[in-house]
């Protein structure tokens, strides 16, 4: 029985008879293909693939990137499609899977590449050219959206390495300045897309939730009862595509839903599958294109201004000295060193550039007082300033010098090659 077209409005959904949101590799154990609908009429994408999925529409509303099997076999690569018709063109052809597609200002993409750390998010010229790693943590990263400020928002382990919780992180297209989009963890927060006003929506636990300039914290939207998989498309203020199923058992449903309504309007529903991902087509704002800083300086600095604003109370006076750990190439977790933490809290450091790196803060007697959990990087001659220790992006500095600069402006350094040895500090299992 043909799916249910009740709407005149153009998008792509993808349509999977199984759907794994917590698996990327195998979110479609059974199949998906693309389905393209305009005018109340429906039509395959990408006919003759063996599956299809991630549409992302290009900014002048012409061409779509999407993840595709050409045959059974094949892993997941990236493509790119006219919506006037014609034949896919492949991007990517590595032996790897390579999934969840986005156009970036410039001619560039971003994607999601699967490596023996997890998916991790590359860019690359869409007319061909060596790609860009920009992440270098263990776990899977899939970009969920290219933000208007010139950034990636995507998907990542929590910073709590033990949970298998996902949060909503930011990155420059050149792999630096990543950060969690709010440090206000403890829930699982996915599939996030950026509304016109420029708050950020996800998915939590089957409900949607948004983060909003003026909160540090998630804000809850009121919603009907039933269960919605982001990620969601914007039609117009308060008026969304969503993919919402009413009793949390059937297979979801493209609806149109706006907000306080209280009950939305179906749009699609496919018979015995899932209706997902829905993203409009037309153009839409090319984001920001972002200036790239870094240089080619060995490592990368960073200047912690001070540990005590932390969003975990960290008792004044309390910090001597960080410590750096670093994930070495066989995944195991070594120390670099200490640096000298000031009494106002601060502390500079030159790290390992293209490495999964923490830190945990000492006392005088070389116990934790406070450490990182989860992981981060920095590129080769990055320089980044934190507010504090886990203190968010949200946060804002004093205006002070800290005091570190004033007594060295030389940053402690930590990069020296990370490989297991003898000598070595390993962290316990």
């Amino acid at each position: 029985m043909p799916a249910q077209v009740q709407n005149s409005l153009g998008f792509i959904y993808t349509e999977a008879p199984r759907y794994e949101a917590d698996a990327p590799g195998a979110r479609f154990p059974a199949g998906a293909a693309l389905r393209f609908v305009r005018n109340g009429q429906k039509r395959a994408l990408v006919p003759g693939f063996a599956a299809s999925a991630d549409a992302s529409v290009s900014f002048d509303g012409r061409r779509v990137l999407f993840s595709g099997k050409q045959k059974p076999g094949d892993p997941w690569q990236i493509w790119e499609v006219a919506l006037a018709g014609g034949a896919p063109r492949r991007i990517t052809t590595g032996p790897e899977d390579a999934i969840a597609p986005f156009y970036l200002a410039g001619e560039q993409i971003v994607y999601a590449l699967r490596t023996p750390m997890g998916f991790q998010l590359e860019t690359v010229p869409l007319e061909g050219g060596e790609p860009v790693r920009l992440t270098y943590a263990p776990g899977n990263h899939l970009a969920t959206d290219a933000l208007r400020d010139g950034r990636v928002l995507f998907d990542a382990p929590h910073p709590d390495s033990a949970s298998p919780l996902r949060d909503v992180y930011a990155v420059y297209v050149d792999g630096s300045g990543v950060e969690t989009y709010r440090c206000e963890h403890g829930r699982d927060r996915h599939s996030g897309r950026q509304l016109a006003s420029g708050d950020i929506v996800f998915e939590t636990a089957g409900r949607l939730a948004r983060f909003t300039s003026a909160r540090a914290a998630q804000v809850e939207i009121p919603l009907p009862a039933g269960e919605f998989a982001g990620p969601i498309a914007e039609i117009s203020s308060g008026v969304w595509l969503v993919a919402y199923r009413p009793d949390g058992k059937a297979p979801y449903g493209i609806y149109r839903w706006k907000m306080g309504q209280s009950q939305p309007e179906k749009i699609v529903a496919a018979q015995g599958a899932n209706a997902i991902q829905p993203v409009l087509v037309g153009p839409h704002e090319v984001p920001k294109r972002h200036p790239s800083g870094l240089g080619d300086r060995e490592g990368a600095n960073l200047l912690c201004l001070n540990v005590y604003t932390s969003h975990s109370p960290i008792p004044a006076d309390s910090v001597a000295a960080v410590r750096v750990w670093a994930l070495d190439d066989d995944g195991s977790a070594v120390s670099l060193g200490q640096a000298p933490v000031e009494p106002d809290g601060s502390f500079f450091v030159q790290l390992p550039s293209e490495r999964s790196v923490r830190f945990e803060l000492l006392d005088r007697m070389g116990k934790t007082v406070a450490a990182e959990k989860g992981w981060f990087w920095a590129r080769r001659g990055e320089q980044r300033v934190c507010v504090g220790c886990h203190a968010g992006p949200e946060r804002a500095p004093d205006n002070a010098v800290p005091g570190i600069l004033l007594r060295s402006t030389n940053p402690a350094r930590m990069v020296l090659p990370v490989h297991r040895h003898e000598s070595a500090e390993v962290a316990p299992k």
